[in-house]
């Protein structure tokens, strides 16, 4: 499928280069500096932001749980967690630029992640301290190592665990400490007082590859493939084999699999619809083409994307085994939402799509 895109995206490019299009010339008439500002301070600034309090409230959990080792703090502990992934997922669709080339995104949130590198940390003759947690691999003390050691056996027996071992705990503690460093990198990033990513996104205007246009229909686009690639089509057997791995799923401890994928539908349909008081790209693309069909094909594809998630009964991890119907109507929806992107929407507004997270997998 992904080869019959990449010649449909061909195709239209070719298209577009033949043909001198007078629609193209409302373009001019369309504030795209404004779409973009609206965006930063209103969309993308306040998402990743939530997502720096969700980290620290993590971090403070964590620390009362490590503190005080009881089964309620470690039940308080996991719903942090969910909340904190979650959250952290409204995030990725605009992991590019600055970000993408530091690869933030890589260290906060690298899964699956890899429980005998985990447990042989803590179980080696060493000190769990700071020195040692900047020697190891971030896949190894992200947001998918936090879930095993939270989630990987019931509560009771968890809990037990980390009363136990104080390398556990400790290793419980600065893995938080770590995904907060993070996430306040990723803030720095953008925000005025650090990099300010956002002033250098702003006047990066154009229409090429490198411009701020391409690289955030980029981050919309990457996000639907990820999620469809690989988050429903492979634990499933639906992307170039037919083997079904449940284990591939993301948070397959926690079973927050289907909150995440919605969590990042919703990113996406927000940064190409915008809120109530922004500009989105739905504004642009009505702009040039002079007409709502697409937007409104669109908006019904996303509605169909929910519906088909709520048909899901049982945690991803299970349903691509037991309800393998309805996760494959799942991933046929992400499919259909995924070519209205790739052809569609990036045939009117001309966008080059570059590689995405599951190009080479």
């Amino acid at each position: 499928m992904k080869k019959i895109i990449l010649s449909l995206i061909t195709l239209t490019i070719i298209l577009n280069l033949g043909c001198n299009n007078d629609d193209n010339t409302s373009e001019s008439n369309f504030d795209l500096d404004l779409m973009f500002s609206d965006v930063a301070q209103n969309i993308i600034l306040p998402t990743i932001a939530n997502f720096v309090t969700e980290a620290n409230a993590l971090q403070i959990a964590a620390t009362n749980y490590t503190t005080n080792t009881t089964e309620a703090n470690l039940e308080s502990l996991r719903e942090e967690w969910k909340r904190t992934a979650i959250i952290y997922e409204k995030t990725y669709t605009y992991n590019f630029g600055s970000a993408k080339d530091q690869f933030v995104h890589n260290s906060i949130y690298n899964w699956p992640t890899v429980p005998r590198s985990v447990e042989y940390f803590i179980s080696e003759n060493n000190t769990i301290d700071d020195a040692l947690m900047l020697t190891i691999s971030p896949q190894v003390k992200s947001l998918a190592a936090l879930e095993y050691l939270l989630f990987a056996d019931d509560l009771a027996t968890t809990n037990t665990a980390f009363l136990a071992s104080e390398k556990r705990r400790n290793y419980l503690r600065l893995s938080s400490s770590y995904v907060t460093s993070r996430a306040n990198l990723l803030f720095s990033i953008w925000d005025s007082s650090g990099e300010n990513y956002t002033s250098t996104f702003l006047e990066n205007s154009g229409s090429g590859i490198s411009s701020s246009l391409n690289l955030y229909y980029n981050g919309l686009y990457n996000t639907i493939d990820v999620t469809k690639t690989t988050k429903v089509g492979k634990p499933a057997g639906l992307e170039k084999s037919d083997v079904v791995n449940p284990e591939l799923t993301q948070a397959f401890y926690s079973n927050t699999s289907l909150a995440i994928i919605e969590a990042n539908m919703k990113t996406v349909e927000l940064a190409y619809f915008g809120s109530a008081n922004t500009l989105g790209l739905d504004d642009y693309v009505q702009s040039i083409s002079k007409s709502t069909t697409l937007n409104t094909t669109i908006q019904a594809k996303f509605t169909e994307i929910y519906a088909a998630i709520k048909a899901i009964p049982v945690p991803l991890a299970e349903a691509v085994t037991s309800n393998h119907t309805e996760v494959q109507t799942l991933h046929t929806k992400l499919n259909e939402l995924q070519v209205l992107f790739a052809v569609d929407v990036q045939s009117i507004l001309s966008i080059i799509i570059t590689t995405t997270d599951t190009d080479g997998d």
